[in-house]
């Protein structure tokens, strides 16, 4: 005979599976919205797009107050930048502090090439780091988050124009809306040797307050979707918000990328920091003498 499963036994085994069903529900409701969020942001006139609810802003130092070079550690300045276009909202300190114009990015990336600065790629930077290579005096290093059209509409034509190289960070699940990168446009400048792409979440969240599996998939799914679209490994990675912990940091290593950038201000560089490399943030209210100075070891 055979032995019946009591009652009370059956109702808990089928509430366990109803909260397990919310839970994903929910879970899976939550990561929509963040794209929506951004979807929706991004279907508006590209002037009126605001980054106040998911930039990398960053605290930055006075000069009299910059990180000092350890020991062990390579001088080498990560720039971070945002919007490469005018800032349609020039009286927001947030959106001057977002916004450089293509002028001003003329013009840094001119200093460079000028006074004996050598821009290098992250690789280069990692195999510095990690595998002892020497790098040429006054290296430095350029990136842009979020992959907005303003990456492809000018600073991609900047860049071509001086023949230097940099790293565009992007989001992956916004490619359809009409403020960032299409798929075309990001396959098109990888072609072009001069833009390396590194993987910059899904959504764009706050991962350290996602669950595990959220984390996960966020994070080795923009690699897995970029690599999709560009045949080819995608070796760095960028936090939003410089947002990260322990287990974000494990996750990032485990999905395969050799390091990561933070939004900590430095340019001390060394293999203890290389899943969390501080970057230095390009203000778009820098005159020139203060971007120098910041740059300047």
């Amino acid at each position: 005979m055979k032995k019946l499963v009591p009652p009370a036994t059956l109702l808990f085994g089928v509430l366990i599976f109803a909260v397990v069903i919310a839970f994903v529900y929910l879970h899976n409701k939550k990561i929509q919205d963040q794209a929506d969020q951004l979807v929706s942001q991004s279907n508006l006139d590209y002037g009126q797009i605001s980054d106040v609810n998911f930039a990398e802003v960053q605290v930055i130092p006075s000069l009299n107050s910059l990180p000092t070079l350890k020991p062990n550690e390579l001088f080498v300045p990560i720039l971070m930048y945002h919007h490469i276009d005018v800032n349609p909202r020039p009286t927001d300190p947030l959106w001057a502090s977002l916004f450089v114009t293509p002028g001003q990015l003329d013009a840094q990336i001119q200093y460079l090439k000028t006074n004996g600065y050598s821009v290098v790629t992250l690789d280069d930077l990692y195999d510095a780091m990690i595998n002892g290579k020497t790098l040429p005096k006054k290296a430095i290093v350029l990136t842009f988050d979020d992959g907005y059209r303003s990456f492809y509409d000018n600073a991609y034509q900047i860049l071509k124009k001086y023949n230097v190289k940099a790293t565009e960070f992007v989001i992956t699940d916004v490619q359809t809306a009409p403020a960032y990168l299409t798929w075309d446009e990001i396959i098109e400048m990888d072609k072009s040797g001069l833009v390396q792409f590194g993987a910059h979440t899904r959504h764009h969240p706050f991962l350290t307050k996602l669950s595990q599996t959220a984390e996960v998939d966020e994070i080795f799914g923009s690699k897995n979707d970029l690599e999709a679209h560009l045949n080819k490994a995608i070796t760095w990675f960028a936090y939003p918000y410089g947002d990260y912990n322990a287990s974000v940091l494990q996750i990032t290593k485990n999905a395969g990328f050799k390091g990561a950038v933070s939004t900590v201000y430095g340019a001390g560089q060394s293999s203890e920091k290389l899943y969390f490399l501080p970057r230095i943030m390009v203000d778009g209210r820098y005159n020139m003498s203060e971007f120098v100075a910041r740059i300047s070891e």
